[in-house]
């Protein structure tokens, strides 16, 4: 009776066509599915030799199987390693396009165009709050109103400049 390595030797060799056909339905990758090829050779001749399989064939097709999945996780495993290094360093050009510059352009001036037909004291508070850094009870203290209504002037610009924005 043969060894156990004699027998899964010449069984690789006998189904290497097979076996690679196999490795690469998991795999999806010819490069890969050869190297997995040869590392199931590697593996077949480390196995003990004293060990008795019962069905070599079937035992030669699972250790196969195994080893085509290892293989592609781990290539997938590097592959989205790769990825993330390529976004660390080829980051996308965030320069917008002519099309998205000119669409900011015009909604910019509706904007403005809003806060300048906004009424009093609206205008001056939103202003004082929004491009001069005042906190509404700074405001409020300088113009002599409550928080609560330059709150809720502050809010009624906001509301309206937002339905602008939609627009």
């Amino acid at each position: 009776m043969q060894d156990t390595l004699t027998v899964l030797t010449q069984l690789i060799v006998a189904e290497r066509p097979t076996l690679l056909r196999l490795m690469y339905r998991i795999i999806k990758n010819r490069d890969a599915a050869e190297d997995a090829v040869q590392s199931l050779f590697e593996k077949i001749q480390r196995v003990e030799q004293t060990l008795i399989i019962g069905s070599p064939k079937a035992y030669l097709y699972r250790l196969a199987a195994n080893l085509a999945i290892d293989h592609a996780r781990s290539l997938c495993r590097r592959e989205d390693v790769q990825d993330s290094i390529d976004e660390l360093l080829w980051l996308e050009d965030d320069t917008p396009t002519a099309e998205q510059s000119t669409a900011a352009k015009k909604q910019l001036a509706r904007v403005e165009d809003m806060i300048e037909t906004l009424p009093e004291p609206m205008k001056t508070f939103f202003c004082l709050n929004r491009f001069h850094g005042l906190t509404q009870t700074e405001i409020a203290r300088r113009s002599g109103k409550s928080v609560s209504i330059v709150n809720r002037y502050i809010h009624q610009a906001l509301d309206r400049l937002s339905a602008v924005r939609e627009d």
